[in-house]
């Protein structure tokens, strides 16, 4: 018979295999995989002019166009990146992806220090493998930095509880300030009502209030976060009350907000977020069905066993979710803040099975079977995009930037006409021209060297004959795709004959 030692050490063998086997999947992923429109190019574009041309306070939309929508803490994270390591997948996400693995590391070190060594990685690795998280973990949006504000604000109060930690109090604050700096007041709403609920609850507003330096603090927090938004007022007025109004309030309240400056506001059902959660945390969410309370009584006990453990983590994974169940412009990133509080309260809530004699087979979540399926899955994805380029999400134009810039000649340029793709901006560093008027379009036809455009099926409908018949198609990618033509009555000095051009969807020639 196995030893429970023996058994253990197995189970976080397990563990530690599926988590690294995770992070090095991401990592992968990290370096190959192509940023994809919307909000991934976005954002690198945006991070990427701030590198170009210096201006670090205020983000730019475009050059000269300030981007009030959200502070610039993920976007200075990926600048730094592309200023040091270039204008690539791997400069953009580093810093991200290194914040990602903060978050795991605090969340493990949080749960080992309340229950046990095998529980913080359990907790860790339900985190990592949840699809939401596994994503955002290396992807150039300001969700990430959020909730690495987040957890560090609400792992940090919880410690200066129990440890009477005017130094943890402190950590409290930056927390804050970091969500400040990464998605501006939201990180208040986020964090404080569940922690005053578990106050109120469990009666520990003493040494809350002795353990917390309130004064001292709070102009901590304020010191870190506030001079970013007093400059960047004064640079572009207007921005407070864009962002503190328009971004915090009608975007969540007002269906199909209509003032969204740089996008369109995302009307749904309330109560959509509850899908999200369960789309993006299965299938490890169904660990919650392996809950090891029969009677209220036990729950409860659990609940307010060890200053109230249990209530904490579960007021901080419920909060949010129910902070968004009203609102209809929200995105499937919106519950990212839930999942590390939901994948600690999953680990003590195994440990609490454990304990009370169930076993993992009765419901192993962590089955070899289970693992190596979901794990296959994600290897499998990432393997194939890499393989088979045409494979690669189609919200991307890299394939065809790459195919413009192999072919390109001396004075070839390439335009995108009524549609704009941030991809497409930043694998060509700026240079891509963006136009909705069919004058400028005629004029760039008329300029010299061969004129590349690309465009989506319906721009190319909406075209006068006279134009469509100086352009020859080089791609067929689908109706809502962006497609390249270029002009068909120029011949290049070198001889080449646009005619003879081809692309397909790996930006080769086939």
């Amino acid at each position: 018979m196995r030893s429970p030692a023996g058994s253990e050490e197995k189970f976080r063998l397990r563990l530690k295999l599926l988590l690294s086997a995770l992070i090095l999947c991401r990592a992968l992923l990290l370096l190959w995989a192509p940023h994809t429109d919307p909000s991934e190019s976005r954002y690198a574009e945006i991070s990427r002019k701030m590198v170009e041309t210096g201006n670090w306070v205020t983000p730019q939309f475009d050059y000269g166009v300030p981007f009030w929508a959200k502070p610039p803490l993920s976007m200075w994270m990926s600048a730094l990146g592309i200023k040091w390591f270039g204008a690539n997948e791997f400069g953009s996400r580093i810093f991200i992806f290194i914040a990602a693995l903060g978050i795991l590391v605090v969340v493990a070190r949080a749960v080992r220090r309340e229950i046990d060594a095998t529980s913080g990685l359990v907790a860790a690795t339900l985190l990592m493998g949840m699809p939401l998280f596994f994503y955002c973990s290396a992807a150039v949006m300001t969700d990430l930095a959020l909730v690495f504000g987040t957890t560090l604000a609400m792992l940090a109060f919880r410690t200066a509880v129990l440890e009477n930690s005017r130094r943890w109090g402190y950590v409290f604050f930056i927390g804050l300030a970091i969500g400040l700096l990464a998605k501006g007041p939201l990180v208040l709403v986020l964090a404080f009502p569940p922690i005053v609920g578990w106050i109120l609850l469990t009666g520990q507003w003493r040494r809350a209030w002795k353990c917390l330096p309130r004064i001292s603090g709070t102009l901590l927090m304020m010191a870190l976060s506030l001079p970013w938004y007093i400059i960047a007022e004064r640079k572009t007025p207007g921005f407070i009350n864009y962002f503190i109004v328009g971004e915090h309030w009608k975007r969540f309240f007002i269906n199909g907000w209509e003032g969204d400056l740089y996008g369109s506001a995302h009307a749904k059902l309330p109560g959509t977020i509850w899908v999200y959660l369960l789309m993006m945390t299965f299938p490890w969410c169904l660990g919650l069905l392996a809950i090891p309370f029969r009677r209220w009584r036990e729950a409860r006990s659990w609940a307010m066993a060890s200053d109230g453990r249990g209530l904490y983590w579960l007021l901080w994974a419920l909060w949010t979710i129910v902070f968004f169940t009203p609102s209809r412009n929200i995105i499937v990133t919106y519950p990212l803040p839930a999942l590390p509080a939901l994948a600690i309260l999953m680990a003590g809530i195994f440990k609490q099975g454990a304990q009370a004699g169930f076993t993992w087979k009765r419901f192993n979540l962590l089955h070899p079977a289970l693992v190596m399926t979901c794990f296959g899955m994600i290897f499998l994805a990432g393997t194939l995009s890499l393989a088979f380029p045409d494979l690669q999400p189609d919200t991307t134009d890299k394939g065809l930037v790459r195919f413009f810039q192999s072919h390109r000649g001396p004075q070839d340029r390439l335009i995108y006409f009524g549609t704009r793709r941030f991809s497409a901006e930043f694998y060509t560093s700026g240079e891509t021209k963006n136009t909705e008027s069919l004058q400028t379009l005629t004029e760039d036809l008329d300029s010299p060297g061969l004129l590349y455009v690309a465009m989506i099926a319906r721009s190319w409908v909406e075209l006068p004959a006279a134009v469509q018949s100086r352009l020859s198609p080089l791609t067929h990618r689908g109706h809502r795709l962006t497609d390249l033509y270029v002009e068909s009555d120029k011949t290049r000095k070198d001889g080449v004959d646009p005619h003879k051009m081809s692309l397909n969807n790996t930006g080769e020639k086939p």
